[in-house]
């Protein structure tokens, strides 16, 4: 039996949750982007299919229009 303590992932916020949806539409895949956060691919998803964080994909697209022009 190990020793070593399992830290819970880390809890995402809600503009961790926009980089999400910006770096999902740039492509990342969702367990990369997990790691990322250090948080597992349910979380992402959960994210992306708007479960957690609702408002968080447009403020993802107000902020990704406003870097693009």
């Amino acid at each position: 039996m190990s020793s070593q303590v399992r830290r819970p992932g880390h809890k995402l916020t809600f503009d961790e949750a926009v980089q999400v949806h910006i770096m999902s539409w740039a492509g990342e895949l969702q367990h990369r982007i997990a790691a990322f956060f250090d948080t597992n691919s349910g979380r992402v998803s959960e994210v992306i299919t708007g479960k957690r964080h609702p408002g968080s994909r447009e403020e993802a697209m107000r902020r990704f229009r406003g870097t693009a022009a």
